[in-house]
């Protein structure tokens, strides 16, 4: 029942920005906590118009995303997690290199995400349809919850 209401929030909160969006891209890739084995990342973001002079700009971006579940019990990190986020997206001049911050809610908290909100950091490269980045999901220790291991991943994917 949580599920299905975040993800009615999801669609309703990141609608209006689809109806403008300028962009979309799906990437994954590998995920890693605090040594442990890695697991599959997927995440689809839309952002907003990007303008087409030669200065930095900012986009708004909202994304969704799963982080599969860590195969170990040696942690409470044997779970999958379902995202979603929206923030402010920062892209260089020349449209290749961007940063973006936002908050996700996520579905379920485990020792790397130990709280219903982390702030998602994202820093990387594209240029035309191709595109890399590398991501680290935790909440920094400012929303509370437990160990707080955060999730470290290296995506790649496609762009339109």
């Amino acid at each position: 029942m949580k599920l299905k209401r975040l993800a009615w929030l999801l669609v309703l909160s990141i609608f209006p920005l689809a109806v403008q969006a300028a962009g979309f891209d799906v990437v994954a890739g590998p995920s890693v906590t605090s040594g442990e084995r890695g697991t599959a990342a997927i995440f689809g973001s839309i952002f907003g118009e990007s303008s087409r002079d030669d200065s930095f700009h900012f986009e708004p971006i909202g994304t969704v995303g799963w982080i599969g579940a860590h195969h170990t019990h040696s942690e409470d990190l044997h779970h999958e997690v379902f995202l979603a986020g929206g923030g402010l997206r920062i892209v260089t001049p020349g449209h290749h290199w961007f940063v973006s911050e936002q908050v996700a809610a996520t579905s379920r908290e485990t020792d790397a995400l130990s709280s219903r909100f982390e702030f998602m950091t994202s820093g990387g490269w594209e240029n035309g349809h191709f595109v890399v980045m590398v991501r680290h999901v935790s909440n920094g220790r400012l929303i509370g919850g437990g160990k707080n291991l955060g999730e470290t991943m290296l995506l790649a994917g496609v762009r339109w």
